[in-house]
């Protein structure tokens, strides 16, 4: 049997734990928009950032296949650092950290939903 003191706490912890699992939700839906605006602002033009569809540029490789490509930490590294092309056209953008997870976010649930 669980004292008094315990049971009356229950429902508090109860409710701590509800609320932190949809603040997480809440939280992990904002990073993968600013992930999916990040990429339609600077990758947009050329690569395809859906789930579905191609790119713009024939010769620009979907995101959602450049995720599928690298390793997450390479993805991760290249992103920080300004991925490199052999398209002369393709801006190196280095992209900041935070950025870096929210466009991961993205492409990670983009992958899931597959």
């Amino acid at each position: 049997m669980v004292p008094f003191a315990h049971q009356a706490r229950l429902p508090t912890v109860a409710l701590l734990l509800c609320w932190s699992a949809t603040a997480n939700a809440a939280t992990s839906s904002q990073l993968r928009a600013r992930g999916k605006v990040l990429l339609q602002e600077n990758c947009g033009r050329c690569h395809a950032i859906g789930a579905v569809g191609r790119s713009r540029l024939k010769a620009a490789t979907p995101m959602r296949d450049v995720y599928a490509r690298f390793a997450p930490r390479e993805l991760q590294a290249e992103l920080t650092e300004g991925m490199v092309s052999r398209h002369r056209a393709m801006p190196q953008i280095e992209f900041s950290d935070e950025d870096v997870d929210a466009i991961l976010a993205y492409l990670y649930a983009l992958a899931v939903k597959k």
